[in-house]
């Protein structure tokens, strides 16, 4: 591979200063994909970091001689500026550009749920933006969209299960937001299962493929990634159902197959992931869909080695994005 052109891979991000951070010559950097850690050694790739300060430079580096682009900053909110700037600099450009940074910001939570709503099969839960500065204003478009409580609210663009908590009523949401922030309120479905647990699903949308990411499963109705070894690794017959997933061909029904090909049609990312539950009856009840969720799995105990199956299809579909062909 090493006589093909390089890649260019572009990182960065950070309209506000602390999303990046900075550590001798190591720059750490807040809402980017991991996908990169797919590929390996063995192709060319070059890194472009792009921080607020970019767009102020008199010289810019020349991307002319760059066959694949791919913006790996997929955070849109935190990002919305170098975003928009960043998909400037880039227009005009021969090269085949991955995950544009216009697609990335159409991505936020609400413009996702919007996007995805309507689909046979799929329950995408009412979702509305509200400003903390125009409370009245804020109030109305809550009773509006999510006139039947319960409400989770969360601030715009957190991610990895920071909500500000579960609220039954409009008032009680609405007390919780602050002057001067931004936030999300999402009408909460119930997806508990038959066995009283709560069950999360990840898939990762790759270019054409899909690719089962996990089955988490816990007791609270936030499920999230510390629910594999607080609640699932002392329960063998949870960890097997994991595993049985994985070791199914489809893991899903027909009907939900069709709802991820419809998802698939309508998101504008070239690769995303998509959180989301079953009910009872066979729904997909969504949750998120972006490109900014981690794929690379965090393998703690033994037990959950079965979680490396995901590694090979994705690495293959990642290559076949990017084009890289043997």
């Amino acid at each position: 591979m090493s006589s093909r052109p390089p890649l260019l891979f572009i990182f960065g991000g950070g309209d506000e200063a602390d999303q990046v951070a900075r550590s001798g010559a190591r720059t750490y950097l807040k809402g980017s994909t991991d996908l990169g850690r797919l590929l390996p050694d063995t192709v060319v790739r070059h890194r472009l970091v792009v921080t607020p300060d970019f767009f102020r430079r008199t010289l810019k580096p020349d991307l002319g001689g760059y066959p694949v682009i791919a913006n790996f900053i997929t955070e849109a909110e935190h990002n919305a500026k170098i975003l928009g700037g960043l998909q400037g600099f880039l227009e005009g450009l021969s090269a085949r550009i991955i995950n544009p940074p216009a697609a990335v910001l159409r991505s936020t939570r609400d413009q996702v749920a919007a996007l995805l709503a309507g689909i046979d099969g799929l329950i995408a839960p009412k979702t509305v933006r509200l400003y903390g500065d125009q409370p009245d204003m804020a109030a109305r478009a809550l009773a509006g969209a999510c006139d039947e409580p319960p409400i989770i609210l969360r601030e715009a663009g957190t991610h990895g299960g920071k909500i500000i908590g579960l609220f039954d009523s409009i008032e009680g949401a609405m007390g919780a937001v602050e002057r001067g922030k931004e936030y999300i309120a999402t009408h909460f479905v119930d997806f508990r299962s038959e066995d009283g647990l709560y069950r999360k699903f990840r898939v990762f949308f790759i270019g054409r493929r899909r690719i089962q990411r996990h089955l988490l499963i816990s007791d609270s109705w936030s499920v999230h990634g510390h629910a594999r070894t607080e609640f699932m690794a002392p329960r063998p017959e949870l960890i097997a159902e994991e595993r049985a997933m994985f070791e199914s061909d489809p893991p899903f029904s027909p009907q939900i197959e069709e709802v991820f090909d419809v998802v698939r049609s309508r998101m504008p990312l070239d690769f995303f992931g998509m959180d989301f539950a079953l009910t009872r009856d066979g729904n997909v009840v969504l949750f998120e869909a972006n490109a900014t969720m981690s794929f690379m799995p965090n393998l703690f105990v033994p037990e959950f080695d079965y979680l490396r199956r995901c590694f090979a299809p994705a690495q293959a579909a990642f290559m076949e994005l990017l084009g890289l062909h043997e």
